[in-house]
């Protein structure tokens, strides 16, 4: 007997709460051939996989094949996500003596709570040197993309589940890269599935590798007859330790056949559902005056609950009703979309009385019947009391609700006023003035209005701004220089800098732009009968800075600078 030691009860411990912590994946029984189709005597392998139970499965006699040997076992055990996954492998080796199809039946064993049955499948059976390769109808070859869908025929808004999967005979396929295609006219949902991994599936007598990459509830928009085309995959299959090869494969495409609604459509159809039902449902069955209430309306069923619009309600005159909350509950799963769309209002009664809340009304098409039903609500009603801790009995009405007459009287209406209020003969007679009044805002409104738009003209061209304002600016300087006309070292300085000044704004120059010669051009060009004055007053101030005594006088010279800045203002040619 072998010695226990610290370490290995250590390492049984572990094991058996890792079995304890371990859940049993599901029981299973399928039945799989190696290749389908095959010739007539040559060898095909059933292999018999029991999943998660124990047992044993001899060699049964099949009709159209003879049994040659076997069996050869396999086992395989695997945990994923907590659960565990045994599988056991039966394979038997037959010789194909029939000439036609072979019938392979269902075969049963017992399992731990009752009776597992494989599924059954038709062996092809093709004559002694026809062709076999190639996937044909229930034959995908090794690696195959596959849309699958749960209908095939559908009216406008009735939902359908489309799974895009990928089949594999290989065990060493890497799937590089696969494409989900597009699916115009559908309005679709994504159902949240577990990351892709490859399961064991039996199609047509084949044991293949299945993953699921992506699974749509699709909704269609629009009749006649939608195609889902498109989905292909990428991959790389290794041959050996080696070597290996890329691999392509593309889905055949699937046609969906889109019917319209059976006429006539009602004008108060709200969609297609598979199940659909109202619920009302208020906070209390009583309350007082001005208090809020709340008042559920939820729409549960199978469909595409997300397109439910807000209902039109008709509300009591007295109901100040706010706009209503949408709370969605809606699940999309494999078996497709569920759940709740609830609209949630805000009521407050503003009068005492007996009420009836309003539910909604409508038609809908069953796509189980495949007929119209009625949208049914029992109301429910509100008794509203007086509220005697209010003061004074308002009553406030939002903007949304019309002027009605109410339950009780309007009171507190006084026919005569002796307040401090302007007499309406002493209004009539200041028309005029308030007129006046009144108008001043508008008015005010247009001139800040073109001051703004004068001004974002100027910004963007200043160059503008400062020959329009050249004349008062130069205005400015000779009234300067008239301060000085007693002191000729002041005088001439002061006139020739505004001139200057003047004329650079005019021909939209800097300093470093202004000689003599491009003022000379430039005037040629804009007073061409002013030039020559226009040279002669400033020879004149050049002169005046050197020998002021051979100039004109200071008084002469003002008066000729203002009646050139006048003329160069009326004959310019800009």
């Amino acid at each position: 007997m072998g010695k226990f030691t610290f370490t290995s009860c250590v390492q049984w411990l572990v094991l058996c709460l890792l079995s304890m912590g371990t859940a049993w994946s599901q029981e299973a029984f399928e039945v799989s051939v190696n290749r389908n189709p095959v010739r007539v005597g040559e060898q095909v392998q059933l292999t018999f996989t029991l999943k998660n139970v124990s047992g044993r499965v001899d060699g049964p006699k099949i009709e159209g094949l003879k049994l040659l040997f076997g069996p050869s076992t396999s086992n395989s055990t695997s945990i994923y996500n907590g659960k565990r996954t045994s599988e056991v492998g039966y394979t038997y080796t037959y010789q194909v003596v029939s000439k036609t199809n072979v019938q392979v039946p269902a075969f049963e064993i017992q399992g731990t709570q009752s009776k597992l049955k494989s599924k059954p499948f038709v062996l092809r059976i093709t004559a002694r040197g026809a062709k076999t390769s190639g996937p044909s109808a229930g034959n995908l070859g090794n690696v195959a993309c596959v849309i699958e869908t749960s209908k095939r025929s559908v009216h406008i808004g009735e939902p359908l589940v489309v799974s895009f999967k990928i089949f594999n005979r290989a065990n060493n396929l890497d799937v590089r890269k696969y494409n989900i295609p597009e699916t115009p006219g559908f309005w679709k949902e994504e159902v949240e599935i577990p990351e892709p991994r490859w399961e064991p599936q039996v199609v047509a007598g084949q044991r293949y590798n299945v993953a699921t990459v992506r699974k749509l509830v699709l909704f269609p928009q629009q009749t006649g007859t939608l195609t889902i085309d498109g989905f292909d995959l990428v991959g790389y299959m290794r041959t050996s330790f080696f070597n290996g090869q890329n691999v392509t494969a593309e889905a055949n495409p699937v046609k969906i056949e889109v019917k319209p609604l059976p006429e006539p459509i009602p004008s108060d159809f709200i969609g297609a559902f598979g199940q659909l039902r109202v619920t009302p449902k208020q906070t209390g069955q009583a309350c007082r005056t001005n208090d809020a209430i709340t008042y559920d309306l939820t729409f549960s069923g199978q469909g595409n609950l997300k397109f439910i619009q807000e209902p039109s309600l008709t509300w009591p005159g007295e109901f100040e009703v706010f706009d209503p909350e949408v709370i969605d509950q809606i699940r999309v799963n494999t078996g497709g979309e569920s759940g709740s769309r609830t609209f949630r209002y805000v009521v407050i009664p503003r009068a005492p009385g007996q009420y009836v809340l309003p539910v909604p009304t409508g038609v809908w098409f069953n796509t189980k019947v495949r007929d119209y039903a009625n949208l049914n609500a029992a109301p429910l009603k509100l008794t509203v009391a007086t509220n005697t801790s209010d003061d004074g009995g308002q009553v406030n009405y939002n903007s949304k609700t019309d002027v009605q007459v109410l339950n009780q009287d309007i009171n507190f209406i006084h026919s005569e006023w002796n307040g401090p209020c302007l007499p309406r003969n002493r209004w009539d007679n200041r028309g005029q003035l308030a007129g006046g009044l009144l108008a001043i805002g508008p008015l005010a409104l247009g001139l800040s209005f073109v001051a703004r738009r004068r001004r974002e003209e100027d910004e963007k061209n200043p160059l503008n701004v400062r020959k329009r304002r050249a004349k008062s600016a130069v205005r400015q300087e000779l009234k300067e220089a008239k301060r000085h006309m007693d002191n000729a070292a002041l005088f001439y300085p002061a006139l020739g800098s505004g001139l200057e000044a003047y004329l650079m704004a005019k021909l939209q120059l800097n300093a470093s732009q202004l000689t003599r010669s491009a003022l000379s051009e430039a005037l040629e060009t804009y007073v061409p009968e002013l030039k020559g004055k226009w040279n002669a007053l400033l020879d004149d101030l050049d002169m005046a800075r050197y020998a002021p005594g051979r100039v004109p006088a200071p008084d002469a010279m003002i008066t000729e600078a203002e009646r050139l800045v006048d003329a160069t203002e009326k004959t310019w040619n800009a």
